[in-house]
């Protein structure tokens, strides 16, 4: 309904902040000390609908959690402590659990990245 409304607006009429006061309050067909009657507001809103911006669709929590691994240097950084890993499951063994403290590190920086980030 508000998009029907606005195609049928002429553009050039919204070039209030260049007019005059009273020539908008006349344009306007309004009165500058009483304003609209409650008829005609009820008939403004009817026509051209509530004087509100339209509510942003709210990304679910996936979304948003996808949306921080979309970063280049995130994905390099993931990548680098999968290679990381994969050198400590592959390795000797001599350096015990300290292999694995290089991409558990890494990791944690990740993931609490993206928890700062979305809240």
């Amino acid at each position: 309904m508000q998009a029907e409304a606005l195609s049928k607006l002429n553009t050039g009429d919204f070039q209030y902040h260049k007019k005059l006061a009273e020539d908008v309050i006349k344009q306007l067909n309004t009165n500058e000390k009483t304003g609209l009657t409650q008829v005609e507001a009820e008939k403004r809103l009817k026509e051209f609908g509530p004087n509100e911006l339209d509510k942003e669709e709210e990304e679910s929590l996936w979304a948003k959690i996808k949306e921080q691994f979309e970063d280049i240097l995130v994905r390099i950084l993931l990548l680098s402590a999968i290679i990381s890993f994969v050198f400590a499951v592959t390795g000797d063994h001599e350096e015990g659990l300290t292999a694995y403290v290089e991409p558990f590190v890494i990791l944690l920086i990740l993931i609490l990245n993206s928890i700062v980030s979305i809240w």
